[in-house]
């Protein structure tokens, strides 16, 4: 999944209302949706025990929904404190390179100004920003318009899933318990490059078996996940 960059070093990008006011508009379909993925995340961590303020704590600074159903998949007690923060770095680190993609854009405004608003980006709010700037010009409005509503949505239905009187057998928090390989399901068709996949992909899965066999099963995503990266790497299938 790519999007072009404008690579044009005179573009100097700007901060306006109307920007805010066109992203918040192009957003508000996100304001459902990420409520009701938020809701299930609400109602998953509920049931862990978590208090409401730690679940959406949980929410708001990490704010991912794939690093935080990778660490609901590994929550085991005692909890795996350092395989869980690995594991949240290297999924979220993905953000490092939309960043680098969108400082030739916003790279002149002040950092009281950007660095806010990027800690609300979110893959959605990134493409659609780098989308609008190849046609009305960057500016940094449009990223905060569209990221509030995707940032509402997916805290605001945390609390909201969490406050629901959901019956622990539900059909609700039986999703909630599948998060973790829903969020997997869903990306494996943007990642398959045809009958060359299946090697990595198979690698992968027998040392995430291995793992849970002889270290643990809070390890084996993440190890299982980066051997695949690195044969992917090897037999050239990125």
């Amino acid at each position: 999944m790519k999007a072009a960059v404008p690579n044009n070093p005179a573009m100097t990008g700007t901060f306006t209302r109307a920007a805010v006011r066109r992203g918040l508009l192009a957003a508000l379909p996100f304001l459902l949706t990420n409520s009701i993925a938020g809701a299930i995340m609400g109602v998953a961590y509920k049931g862990l025990g978590l208090e409401l303020i730690a679940a959406l704590l949980f929410s708001l600074l990490i704010y991912s929904a794939t690093a935080q159903a990778v660490i609901l998949g590994m929550w085991t007690l005692p909890l795996p404190i350092a395989a869980m923060v690995v594991a949240c770095l290297a999924t979220n680190s993905r953000y490092l390179l939309m960043g680098a993609h969108l400082r030739p854009l916003f790279g002149n405004l002040r950092k009281r100004i950007i660095l806010p608003v990027l800690f609300l980006l979110a893959d959605s709010s990134w493409m659609m920003t780098v989308a609008d700037a190849e046609r009305n010009g960057p500016d940094a409005g449009y990223l905060l318009g569209a990221s509030v509503p995707m940032a509402m949505g997916w805290i605001g239905g945390t609390a909201l899933g969490y406050g629901l009187p959901i019956d622990p057998g539900g059909p609700l928090s039986i999703a909630a318990a599948l998060l973790p390989a829903m969020f997997v399901v869903t990306l494996l068709p943007t990642q398959w490059r045809g009958i060359r996949s299946l090697w990595p992909w198979s690698v992968s899965a027998l040392a995430a078996l291995a793992v849970i066999k002889f270290v643990g099963p809070s390890w084996a995503m993440l190890i299982g996940g980066g051997i695949g990266t690195m044969v992917s790497m090897v037999t050239d299938d990125v």
